[in-house]
């Protein structure tokens, strides 16, 4: 399975591509991020995980929905790309992309953060889902005790 680290990573490279012009990097705290790029900035941060019940009797699999959001930070006047241009490609970028080992990412909200010191701010919500599952203890795998030639309907 993938790592939370290894998602956020390809999706990082998807919107970097997308949005060129703009600084795309992970940011914890976007809050405190200092915007030094000319034209803005697009931060992605991970914002924690819902998990369902187990899916088997065992509780080794369950399904984990990522939470994540991006933050734009969008400079005026003089910038290169306006407000929705950026909007667009960052929503088009997210949605039905396949991260390692997750189903399609889909976006759940979009919110106008404010306007100051010539900065516009933006947040998209976002989720994927992937499955958790537990790490076998060494020595417990399942062992092959029998092959067939025989196919299965």
């Amino acid at each position: 399975m993938a790592s939370t680290s290894q998602i956020v990573d390809a999706l990082l490279a998807r919107l970097r591509s997308a949005l060129p012009s703009l600084n795309v990097e992970h940011c914890a705290a976007p809050a405190d991020y200092r915007l030094e790029h000319p034209q803005g900035a697009l931060l992605l941060s991970y914002r924690g995980s819902q998990f369902a019940l187990p899916r088997d009797v065992a509780g080794v699999c369950q399904l984990r929905t990522l939470q994540l959001e991006l933050t734009l930070l969008l400079r005026r006047p003089g910038a290169q790309v306006n407000d929705t241009e950026a909007l667009d490609a960052a929503r088009r970028a997210c949605l039905g992309f396949s991260a390692p080992d997750c189903r399609p990412a889909c976006l759940s909200s979009e919110t106008f953060l404010g306007f100051s010191d010539g900065i516009a701010r933006y947040a998209i919500s976002l989720a994927a889902d992937t499955l958790q599952v537990a790490e076998a203890a060494p020595g417990h795998e399942p062992v092959l005790t029998a092959v067939t030639k025989e196919e299965q309907s």
